[in-house]
């Protein structure tokens, strides 16, 4: 039991109660719980509880270091064909470099591996816990939505071969093309059967969401335009870049956003990112997530919480900005009712904290729990290998 502390559920909402973990979930919630006979208690007075910070895109655990089994294979980065929806980012995890950030240490307790910004479609995003060795053990949800590019990256990879893509006129008639004749396709009489068309087939009935990454409003508007005539896929936009708060279309679809920071800061697409417009829409009713850095695998332990404390310095109050890092990216990557918040019957993802890491950098981590385990403790040695 965690006795004392102040409790921020992550949507919303911040009390004084006491939480029971039993086995891996949350058994109970409340004020002055009495402890059971042999229970373990954490006091936990003048300390903030939050849940674990839901991180929904990166590239953690597909790279190892140089000692590592399979060191850095980039497995998540397919480059023989700019169209690729078939591909499970679930293969791409290697177990044995999980563990190479410890991300525990730094509040995260659940990591999306999601294939590159270099294809068209580049295939699906599964979602592990941070600690563990065995994939099938660690992952939370395979197929939790189907990633997208309109990004130069495209070009960028494929151009200099030369190979198509190599513009954008490529990139948006060919985003419309497949998803038209995954429309049209039945896998029942088309033969022989198509695994590309088959796997967005998918996407254009509902079954998965479509996180797609743009690099501007423009392109992301434009992005819209196409699916307009797919009422079913279930839209999530990536970045954010270029957005200044007045795009109705965003407001009036609730089309959720996952705010993504690239670790290079002279990436010009990035520094069109404008929180105070991402702000906008959020005060209207749109869905806001944050995502760390995408491309550098050291980034992602810290920048969720940057990212977070950004916000901060628009919105002034943690308990609007918690959920973009906990709750709401949850509910975008479709686990919601196992992690992401503090709620009875959920997975005791738990992060206890000196004090409130949105609104003093002085907050440090006292204790981590992933389904119910303690995975890290101030004093434990950091692996940083």
């Amino acid at each position: 039991m965690i006795r004392n502390g102040r409790l921020h559920d992550g949507l919303g909402a911040v009390s004084h109660q006491d939480l029971r973990i039993e086995g891996d979930r949350i058994l109970t919630i409340g004020k002055a719980l009495s402890p059971l006979e042999g229970e373990e208690v954490f006091d936990a007075s003048g300390m903030e509880v939050f849940p674990g910070f839901v991180q929904p895109l990166s590239q953690w655990g597909v790279n190892g270091n140089m000692t590592e089994i399979r060191p850095s294979s980039n497995d998540n980065d397919e480059r023989s064909n700019p169209i690729m929806p078939e591909l499970d980012g679930f293969y791409a995890f290697n177990g044995r470099a999980a563990t190479y950030q410890q991300l525990g240490a730094f509040g995260l307790t659940c990591c999306g591996v999601a294939p590159t910004d270099n294809n068209l479609f580049g295939g699906t995003i599964a979602l592990f816990c941070v600690d563990g060795v065995n994939p099938y053990k660690m992952c939370l949800k395979r197929e939790c939505g189907m990633m997208a590019s309109v990004t130069p990256n495209l070009k960028r990879t494929y151009g200099a071969r030369p190979q198509p893509p190599q513009t954008r006129m490529w990139t948006f008639t060919n985003f419309a093309l497949q998803l038209r004749q995954a429309s049209q396709y039945n896998e029942e009489a088309d033969k022989p059967r198509d695994p590309k068309l088959a796997a967005l087939k998918r996407v254009v009935e509902g079954q998965l969401p479509l996180f797609v990454s743009c690099d501007s409003g423009t392109s992301a508007r434009q992005v819209w335009d196409i699916l307009r005539d797919y009422p079913q896929v279930r839209l999530v936009l990536v970045n954010g870049f270029g957005l200044t708060g007045e795009e109705n279309w965003i407001v009036e679809g609730k089309i959720p956003l996952l705010v993504r920071v690239p670790s290079n800061p002279l990436d010009e697409e990035a520094m069109a990112l404008d929180l105070n417009g991402i702000a906008r829409l959020w005060r209207q009713g749109v869905p806001v997530a944050f995502s760390g850095t995408y491309t550098n695998t050291l980034g992602i332990r810290e920048d969720m919480l940057w990212n977070g404390i950004g916000m901060m310095k628009v919105l002034h109050d943690s308990e609007a900005v918690l959920p973009m890092l906990t709750s709401v990216p949850a509910r975008i990557m479709g686990v919601d009712d196992l992690t992401g918040s503090l709620r009875e019957g959920l997975r005791a993802d738990v992060v206890i904290w000196s004090g409130n890491p949105l609104e003093s950098y002085q907050a440090r981590i006292l204790r981590t729990y992933q389904a119910g385990r303690v995975i890290y403790q101030e004093g434990d040695e950091m692996r940083c290998m």
